[in-house]
C-alpha cells in the first residue's frame, strides 16, 4: 500500500518529505447461518490483521506497527464481486515517539504504545477458486489518547492492491438480506469508568479522570438501539487542558468542584453478538470551568462478561480532540415493554 500523511497540524508540514508506504495482513472467516446476528450485517467478515507503515518522515516519525480485530461489512456482493467497508481497532506501536533531548521534533507520538483505528473501502474480484485480487482505499489513524503529550496523532490516507488466498474454494454464495426482527427490549445501563491523562506538553503532570453515567436504552431491533443519558464527568486535567496556556493561573489552587462536570447525552449503539459498538454526543450542563466547545462526543466499545456485566472501553473527546481513555465496568438492568397490540 502507498499513499500520503494528512497534515493536520501545522508543525507537520515542515518535516514530511516522503509518501507513506507499508502492508497489512489479514486473516478472517465468514458465516453464512441466516438464524446468527451475522445475518443481519448481511453476513459480514471477522478477523484479526497486521498492519505496518511508514508516516513520510523516518527519522522523526519512525515506522508504526499494529495488531488488531476487524470486522468487514459487505456492501454488495455477487458470485466473484464484492464491495465491502471495513472497521477495525486495536493496539499500534510507534518505533520513534517524541523524546526531549533525541527526537523533539515529533509531536505526534509521546509513547510507544498507541490506539490504532482503521478505516478502508475495497473491492474483491474472484479469479479462481482460491484467489481473489483485491483494491483499497484505507484510512488510518494512531495516537496514545491524550494519555502523554505531545500527542497530535497521525493520519495516513492510502491505496493499496493486493491479493486473498481463500481456504473455502467455494464462491460467494447468493443470500438475501435479513431483516432483524423488531425488540421491546430496554435497558437501564449504568456505568463507571476511569483514566489518566496529560493536559499539555507543558505540564507533565498525570491527571486523573473518571466517569460515571447513566444511560436508557430503546432496542430498535436486535442489531440497533438509541438513548438518552447522563454523564458525571471527574477530570483533574480541565483547568489546564480547557484553558489557554497563557491564561493558567499558576497560583491558583483548584477544588473538586473545578474538576466535576455534568452532561446530558444521546447515543447510538450497534450490537454484534456479545459486543456493542456506541457513539455518544453530549452537552455541557454544569461546569465551572469554560469547555472549548458546549459540545462533546465519546465513541467506544463494550462487551458483555456475564448477561449483565458489562467491560467498557472508550475515548472522551473535545471537538475532535482525544482528551482521555477510559477503561470501566457496568451494569444493565434489561426489561422487555408489553405490547399493547
Amino acid at each position: 500500500m502507498g499513499g500520503l500523511v494528512i497534515p493536520h497540524h501545522k508543525t507537520m508540514l515542515y518535516f514530511i518529505d516522503d509518501f507513506a508506504a507499508g502492508i497489512e495482513l489479514n486473516y478472517g472467516y465468514r458465516q453464512f447461518n441466516t438464524d446468527s446476528w451475522e445475518a443481519f450485517f448481511n453476513y459480514p467478515e471477522i478477523g484479526l490483521g497486521f498492519y505496518y507503515g511508514t508516516f513520510g518522515s523516518k527519522e522523526i516519525y519512525g515506522e508504526g506497527y499494529a495488531l488488531f480485530p476487524y470486522i468487514q461489512y459487505k456492501l454488495f456482493r455477487s458470485p466473484r464481486i464484492s464491495i465491502n467497508n471495513k472497521v477495525a481497532m486495536g493496539l499500534g506501536y510507534a518505533s520513534k515517539p517524541f523524546h526531549l533531548e533525541d527526537n523533539t521534533y515529533n509531536m505526534v507520538f509521546s509513547t510507544h504504545l498507541n490506539i490504532y483505528i482503521g478505516l478502508a473501502l475495497s473491492m474483491d474480484y474472484r479469479l479462481s477458486d482460491r484467489l481473489s485480487a483485491t483494491l483499497s482505499g484505507d484510512l488510518t489513524h494512531m495516537s496514545n489518547g491524550a494519555a502523554k503529550k505531545p500527542n497530535h496523532g497521525i493520519n495516513v490516507l492510502t491505496a493499496s492492491f493486493g491479493a486473498k488466498y481463500h481456504f473455502n474454494p467455494d464462491l460467494n454464495p447468493r443470500t438475501s438480506r435479513v431483516e432483524p426482527p423488531k425488540s421491546n427490549e430496554r435497558e437501564l445501563l449504568i456505568m463507571g469508568s476511569i483514566g489518566r491523562s496529560q493536559s499539555s506538553v507543558y505540564n507533565p503532570q498525570k491527571f486523573w479522570n473518571a466517569s460515571l453515567n447513566m444511560n436508557y436504552i430503546w432496542h430498535l431491533n436486535q442489531k440497533r438501539g438509541i438513548g438518552i443519558g447522563i454523564d458525571q464527568l471527574y477530570s483533574e486535567a480541565i483547568p489546564y487542558a480547557w484553558q489557554e496556556f497563557d491564561n493558567i493561573e499558576d497560583q491558583l489552587s483548584y477544588s473538586t468542584k473545578d474538576y466535576l462536570i455534568t452532561g446530558l447525552f444521546a447515543s447510538y449503539n450497534v450490537y454484534l453478538n456479545k459486543t456493542n459498538l456506541f457513539a455518544n454526543l453530549g452537552v455541557y450542563l454544569h461546569h465551572r470551568i469554560k469547555p472549548p466547545q458546549p459540545l462533546y462526543p465519546r465513541i467506544g466499545i463494550r462487551y458483555a462478561l456475564l448477561p449483565n456485566l458489562i467491560a467498557n472501553f472508550s475515548v472522551k473527546a473535545s471537538f475532535f480532540r482525544s482528551e482521555f481513555l477510559e477503561f470501566g465496568l457496568g451494569y444493565r438492568f434489561k426489561y422487555s415493554k408489553k405490547d399493547k397490540s
